[in-house]
């Protein structure tokens, strides 16, 4: 049970992975024999030219299909500072194009001039670009479609869009335990306070006044403290010496009188 629980981890974990990676190669067709690249400027800037975004699809099958290119992009971006054009050699291509969240979808109104053929490819560039000032990640991802309406085959491309500022989400606000926000909870502790004696919140230079007299004196007070110590060890030290010596001097002094030797 143990081995088939490890197996299957990972089997998650690996297709994680490649769904991870997938977005940087081709992806696989929906119809087999179809495949698609797409290709995309590593960085846009915004307020800087278009670039080209292009896709290039290609088949494996004996029968020749037009095709319909579908553009969608996915970006934290405002829909409203992406511009997108569709070009082909004659000049601009018509689209239809709809927003709805982060992802912005364009359409060929007509098929691509191209056909599509075995040993024969067709080609999408769309010229994009971004007003600004928003900036942020960017994934461009190509469909191929025939003139059925049948999707051949996908596949993206990620870029970063360079902006003034990064787009980020708005803040939620915050809950206290007991399911009032902060807000709440700042007034009820301004109701209670009012009740009893008014709490005055100290000032800022008070607090900073007092860590820095703390903070320089500490640093004497150490020094002053250790000499002290210091000193205390080196006069017991010479007292205990002191008391040695008189101890050995008192056991070597004479204990009685000598006689005096005899006359000759």
């Amino acid at each position: 049970m143990r081995h088939r629980i490890t197996a299957l981890a990972g089997a998650v974990v690996a297709g994680a992975v490649l769904h991870t990676l997938a977005p940087a190669a081709p992806a696989a067709a929906e119809v087999p024999g179809f495949d698609v690249r797409v290709t995309a400027p590593d960085r846009f800037t915004v307020t800087r030219p278009a670039q080209t975004v292009t896709a290039v699809v290609t088949s494996e099958s004996r029968q020749c299909r037009k095709v319909r290119w579908v553009l969608v992009v996915r970006t934290p971006v405002d829909a409203e500072q992406l511009r997108v054009t569709r070009v082909e050699e004659a000049g601009e291509f018509d689209t239809s194009t709809s927003t709805e969240g982060d992802t912005t979808t364009i359409i060929d109104e007509d098929l691509d001039p191209g056909t599509l053929c075995r040993g024969r490819t067709v080609t999408g560039r769309w010229q994009i670009s971004f007003d600004g000032p928003d900036g942020g990640d960017v994934r461009f991802e190509a469909r191929a479609f025939d003139q059925q309406e049948t999707l051949l085959t996908t596949a993206a491309a990620s870029a970063e869009i360079r902006g003034e500022r990064a787009v980020s989400p708005s803040p939620e606000p915050s809950e206290s335990p007991d399911g009032e926000d902060e807000e709440s909870a700042g007034d009820a502790g301004d109701e209670g306070n009012d009740e009893g004696t008014a709490i005055v919140p100290p000032t800022d230079d008070t607090p900073a006044a007092l860590v820095a007299d703390q903070t320089s004196l500490l640093g004497p007070g150490l020094i002053v403290g250790g000499i002290c110590v210091f000193l205390g060890v080196l006069l017991l030290l010479r007292l205990r010496t002191r008391s040695r010596v008189a101890r050995v001097e008192e056991q070597t002094l004479p204990t009685g009188f000598y006689q005096m030797p005899p006359r000759r």
